[in-house]
């Protein structure tokens, strides 16, 4: 994607401790997003500084950091991501912080631009007292700051839903991998709708990837793909990519899109009529509430993919809403990504805990331990041979009132540990010193 000449610049308000009074975000624009407009307001301006109060004078204060777009086209998730990631600070301050100590949240808004996660990511990396990031949204953020990360000696918790592929033994995934996500979205459709499929996906690393997931996955399941669009996440005219569509006439959409820009094509879809005649499935509709910004006609009967809804009924997920709702209580509904933001930390601070010590390979080892984690969207545990948790993944569709009903949940569903049609990873056997990224070949 194409970047402006000046997209590269960052000030000092784009970077900030958690001490310091909070900066006000670029305002999201509202004829997209003004159902989020509540999460720009951080609730409290001096968190760590209030918790900081159940410790000595003399707690040295652990160092942390998270790189999130808390401004620009994929604020969407980088917000309420953010706000979590305050949120879960404060509280695991609150209850002693880590190892008796305090956490001190260095915050990252990285605008929705490549380039700043790779700057960040080098400050970050030359930042001796920072021991631990949870962050980055898409694919490509995380490999622009992954291997600047991982070539410093620092861990990174990665919370999105993603690719897979990743082959790192200093990052750990939180979100759904694309095989843990798109097999119920496939074998559902093709018993509900029909075998015939057309993919539009985002035009970088994860459409590419997830559509490869997409055409293995629909071949096994004894249909077809009829056609594939990859669409760059700065296009919102999806007129050429509807002709081809009603051409084609698939019986299932599989949506691989991304980003605010992206909504157009929901939008687009549902005024050709094709709504009526095709269903849509996706593993990435929803995560920026999406639903709220569409009209009720717009997005019924879409079915999606993950390991969290909010009404989920769990102890967790209740005391975990509340709270939320208590900090931003105009926010949209919570979906996947900040709730996996939440398992990060908390599954970092269980293996620090375990290890005694921050040290980044006693760190890992306490990781690969598999210490269980009971999270808003239920039994988690890290799979040592991937990185990546088994977790419970819920098949769900918008009904006319915007809200997600759980259609089945598959319990404690694995990740992939191969990368389609490529290699295998095993972080604990023969990639342990491994620190890249399988593509598949296709």
């Amino acid at each position: 994607m194409a970047l402006a000449a000046d997209e590269g610049r960052a000030t000092n308000s784009n970077r900030h401790s958690i001490d310091d009074p909070p900066p006000t975000p670029m305002r999201p624009d509202a004829g997209r997003r003004d159902f989020l407009k509540a999460s720009t307001a951080i609730a409290g301006s001096a968190l760590l500084g209030r918790a900081s109060k159940t410790f000595s004078a003399d707690s040295k204060p652990i160092h942390v950091a998270s790189m999130f777009d808390v401004t620009g086209g994929l604020s969407i998730y980088g917000l309420p991501e953010m706000n979590v990631s305050r949120m879960t600070i404060e509280h695991i301050n609150k209850s002693g912080g880590v190892l008796g100590r305090p956490l001190h949240l260095h915050e990252y808004d990285t605008q929705s631009k490549i380039e700043l996660y790779s700057r960040y990511a080098q400050e970050i990396g030359a930042n001796d007292d920072i021991a631990v990031v949870v962050g980055c949204i898409t694919g490509a953020s995380r490999e622009a700051a992954r291997p600047v990360l991982s070539k410093n000696g620092k861990l990174l918790f990665f919370p999105s839903v993603d690719e897979g592929g990743e082959c790192d033994k200093y990052t750990f995934m939180q979100g759904a991998d694309c095989l843990q996500m798109e097999t119920p979205l496939v074998d559902w459709a093709v018993k509900n709708a029909g075998k015939t499929f057309y993919v539009v996906a985002a035009d970088y690393v994860y459409g590419h990837v997830a559509t490869a997931w997409t055409k293995s996955l629909v071949e096994k399941a004894g249909g077809s793909v009829v056609g594939i669009e990859f669409v760059p996440l700065d296009v919102s005219d999806f007129g050429a990519t509807i002709r081809k569509i009603q051409t084609a006439k698939p019986a299932v959409i599989m949506a691989n899109t991304v980003g605010g820009n992206h909504v157009a094509f929901y939008r687009q879809f549902a005024a050709a009529g094709l709504n009526r005649n095709i269903r849509i499935v996706s593993p990435s509709f929803g995560l920026g509430n999406e639903q709220l910004v569409l009209a009720p006609e717009e997005t019924k009967g879409i079915v999606v993919a993950y390991s969290y809804f909010e009404s989920l009924n769990n102890p967790e997920n209740k005391a975990f809403v509340a709270s939320y709702r208590k900090a931003y209580p105009d926010a949209g509904p919570l979906m996947d990504l900040p709730v996996q933001v939440w398992n990060g930390w908390h599954q970092w601070k269980m293996a620090v805990e375990k290890a005694g010590s921050t040290d980044i390979d006693k760190v890992v080892a306490a990781m690969e331990s598999a210490i269980p984690f009971q999270g808003p969207n239920g039994h988690v545990v890290m799979d040592p041979i991937s990185h990546r948790n088994i977790q419970d993944i819920n098949l769900a569709t918008v009904n006319a009132k915007r809200e997600y009903e759980i259609l089945h949940t598959q319990k404690q569903v694995r990740p992939s540990t191969q990368v389609v049609g490529s290699e295998s990873c095993d972080l604990v056997g023969k990639d342990k010193g491994s620190h890249r990224m399988i593509l598949p070949k296709t």
